[in-house]
């Protein structure tokens, strides 16, 4: 009963990063349970993930060997509860459009005071490396932004959810329509303007062509490993890569294997995951020609 129900707050087992299933969801499960019966939101989470993220990023500005101790114990905390709130939303059934925003947008802004928090840390150690620190901020935001695509994408296809990012676009799009109608909710208004551009960042990004349609099971067949491989680029990876360089005292060793590693990592990813979606399309064509020809 317990296994079953941590397994209805994951998004999909095969799809997750393997540091959040083996240690981060784990402990966010056992928050979870001990409060998704009061009346506590996502969004409450999130925001508490987003003090974290900011508390670290302070800690990380001061630069000192305590500090990074510090900083990476409250890093592992907001990861811990930056998992928690959309484990939160699948138990209590809350989850929400707005909701989704307002976690990546506090994702985002901690991921930023991070960075800057790097940056003058390293600034008053003596080795002030801004060009270092502003390319691996760079490099983090566009790992994120293609693990999120093709994690999305393999949950929805494996799901039989066709078109997942049409669908949200529109679905999102029809949304601030209806608010600007009705005048309402400029802020929320904001928020979601901000989501549904992340969305077309994503699709101009994709190796999908949007017409394809693949079979559920082939696509897993063929992705498994795939987004498995994809997932080490994942934000988890990027938040334990800072721990443990805070851990060492070598801040500088995060930012160098995130630029470097990180970024010949999503090159080989996008091309293999490229060449796989332009078999799948030809094996898709050539069964469609074939099923006409015997009509």
């Amino acid at each position: 009963m317990l296994l079953e129900e941590y397994k209805r707050s994951l998004k999909m087992p095969e799809a997750e990063e393997i540091l959040d299933l083996l240690f981060y969801r784990p402990l966010a499960f056992v928050l979870v349970k001990g409060i998704y019966r009061f009346p506590v939101t996502p969004n409450q989470v999130t925001m508490l993930s987003l003090i974290a993220g900011l508390v670290a990023g302070w800690f990380l500005s001061v630069g000192t060997g305590t500090a990074l101790l510090m900083a990476a114990l409250w890093y592992a905390g907001a990861n811990i509860l930056d998992c928690s709130d959309g484990q939160l939303a699948r138990l209590q059934n809350s989850g929400t459009p707005l909701g989704r925003v307002v976690d990546g947008v506090a994702d985002y802004v901690s991921s930023i005071a991070i960075f800057v928090g790097i940056g003058i840390g390293l600034a008053r150690s003596g080795s002030g490396q801004w060009w270092l620190v502003t390319a691996a901020a760079i490099s983090s935001g566009g790992h994120a932004i293609l693990f999120d695509h093709y994690q999305s994408e393999f949950i929805s296809t494996v799901r039989g959810e066709r078109n997942f990012l049409e669908r949200e676009m529109e679905r999102f799009t029809l949304e601030i329509r209806q608010m600007e109608i009705e005048q309402r909710d400029g802020l929320k208004k904001f928020f979601l303007l901000l989501y549904l551009n992340y969305l077309r960042l994503q699709k101009k990004s994709s190796s999908k062509h949007e017409a394809m349609v693949f079979d559920p099971e082939e696509y897993r067949a063929r992705n498994g490993l795939m987004i498995r491989i994809w997932s080490f680029l994942g934000p988890t990876t990027n938040r334990s890569l800072l721990i443990l360089g805070c851990l060492l005292g070598r801040v500088d060793f995060f930012l160098w294997t995130f630029t470097v590693a990180g970024n010949i990592w999503m090159i080989v990813c996008y091309l293999v995951q490229r060449r796989i979606h332009r078999s799948m399309a030809a094996v898709t064509l050539a069964a469609s020609v074939y099923r006409q020809s015997e009509n």
